[in-house]
């Protein structure tokens, strides 16, 4: 700097000084972290069917309470509201009435239903455990859940906040896990099918704006049709077949399977769902595995004679293949999902009755249609 005579105004160095910088110390770790959680729940009749954080698993919709000591080291067992549970097929295996997730049940029971979902995706719940900032036992471990719902009727909505609002805390594996939903103020209960709408939409044509799913579940057969948005499908109408599902389906293959004598050989019900399962495409059509005692029968003949009762003895289920196969008829397009097309047997029947005589109709299984209700739900967040 220089003066107005020209002089130059020296700065001392003496008059600087120099601050040391303290060294920033590193954010403790937090302890008793809050996990975010993804969930989307199907709790369905005959199965519950869900995904976590996009790991997709399936249970049985039975589970029973237990009196004694829950088993160690089984999916499914905790304890809740002072009383053991145990959710899935492993159930079998101890003593307890059993509760299955038919009719009112679905709802009813919908906190047991989620907790036995939580619980059987064990690796999910360990992995917590073992987080060295959830070792401090004193405290639970926090959920904060993004909760889907599927299969159930949006006019219970009320009931199903309050039970879920109910769900704060249980047991696994000796460790307290505090639960809070964080989006019962935003839409979470879907249609049934809606992640299978989710997947057709990505299957049309683009200047088609309309198309139906038929779902095939464990209580009931649905027809449900569809319009595009903008962004996302939404529903127009639905039919619904009540009784009309798998269990009715397989309770009309078990009484045919039982017209004949095999000798006093048992037979189950259960049978009918493993032989389903188990089905294969052969050069005579399929074969259907169902064990008999010692001997392994092919009861596809059975299974046709089902099929047919099954839609002769419920009116509500012709009404269903009747608008499908106008439908397809028109020029439209149906996709098929639900655990009952998962069948090949099944699914073959099924498409014959809708397509017969219609040259080049647009229908489609959608691919795993097991599960693809509940998948297919992660295509809502992309729009």
């Amino acid at each position: 700097m220089t003066t107005a005579n020209g002089t130059a105004k020296a700065t001392q160095a003496k008059d600087l000084e120099i601050v040391p910088v303290k060294p920033v110390k590193p954010k403790r770790e937090t302890k008793n972290p809050m996990t975010e959680v993804k969930l989307t729940l199907d709790a369905g009749s005959k199965r519950i069917k869900f995904l976590l954080d996009g790991y997709e698993t399936t249970i049985d919709s039975v589970y029973k309470e237990v009196k004694g000591d829950l088993p160690s080291g089984s999916a499914g067992c905790f304890r809740y509201k002072n009383k053991n549970y145990y959710v899935g097929k492993g159930c079998d295996s101890v003593i307890g009435e059993l509760v299955e997730g038919q009719k009112d049940n679905k709802i009813k029971k919908l906190d047991i239903w989620l907790i036995g979902a939580l619980t059987s995706d064990t690796d999910f719940l360990d992995d917590l455990i073992e987080d060295k900032r959830n070792r401090y036992k004193g405290k639970p471990i926090r959920l904060s859940i993004n909760v889907k719902l599927l299969s159930l009727s949006s006019n219970k909505l009320g009931d199903v906040k309050k039970i879920l609002i109910g769900i704060d805390s249980f047991i696994y594996r000796g460790r307290e896990f505090s639960v809070e939903f964080k989006n019962l103020d935003q839409d979470f209960i879907f249609d049934e099918g809606y992640g299978a709408a989710l997947t057709a939409r990505n299957h049309l044509p683009e200047n088609i704006k309309e198309f139906s799913i038929v779902d095939l579940g464990g209580g009931t057969l649905t027809m449900t049709t569809y319009k595009c948005g903008r962004r996302l499908p939404k529903r127009d109408n639905r039919t619904v077949a009540s009784g009309g599902g798998m269990q009715d389906l397989a309770s009309k293959i078990f009484i045919s399977l039982n017209k004949t004598d095999k000798g006093g050989e048992t037979r189950s019900l259960e049978g009918v769902f493993q032989a389903l399962k188990a089905c294969k495409s052969s050069e005579d059509g399929f074969i259907v595995p169902y064990r008999v005692g010692s001997e392994t029968a092919n009861i596809n003949d059975e299974v046709v004679d089902g099929l047919s009762h099954w839609v002769a003895d419920n009116p509500s289920i012709a009404n269903i293949f009747t608008k499908a196969s106008q439908v397809l008829v028109s020029g439209g397009y149906v996709f098929a999902t639900g655990g009952g097309f998962a069948s090949i047997v099944i699914a073959a029947w099924i498409k014959g009755k809708l397509t017969t005589g219609i040259d080049n109709p647009h229908f489609q299984i959608l691919e795993n249609p097991q599960v693809i209700n509940v998948t297919g739900m992660q295509l809502l967040d992309k729009g």
